[in-house]
């Protein structure tokens, strides 16, 4: 009896106490691909907004100025971040390709 119990345990999947479990609407899971495309996505749109502020700024509707130099250095991580991804993507790559079969 006492081994039904923990074997029962077995099934619990972790990630469904920490709120991560993907949802089962019949959507298939993002993979990959999808991921990057979310990021590449958000990345433009931090440096779109970048950009829209500082126009702001320059035509006299924003007047603080931490809130252009936030923005900014914002975008910046992320097209950083984005840019050192794609780094190791390719070194991944690339040592595939070494891979001697």
């Amino acid at each position: 009896m006492a081994l039904d119990s923990i074997k029962s345990l077995g099934s619990i999947d972790p990630r469904a106490a920490y709120g991560s479990l993907p949802s089962t609407t019949g959507a298939a899971p993002a993979g990959f691909s999808d991921q990057l495309m979310r990021a590449l996505e958000k990345v433009d749109s931090l440096q779109k907004a970048s950009d829209t502020i500082a126009d702001n700024m320059v035509a006299g509707k924003v007047t603080e100025a931490h809130d252009v130099l936030i923005a900014a250095r914002e975008s910046q991580l992320a097209f950083e971040m984005l840019l050192e991804v794609r780094n190791k993507l390719l070194e991944a790559y690339q040592e595939v390709m070494r891979v001697q079969v």
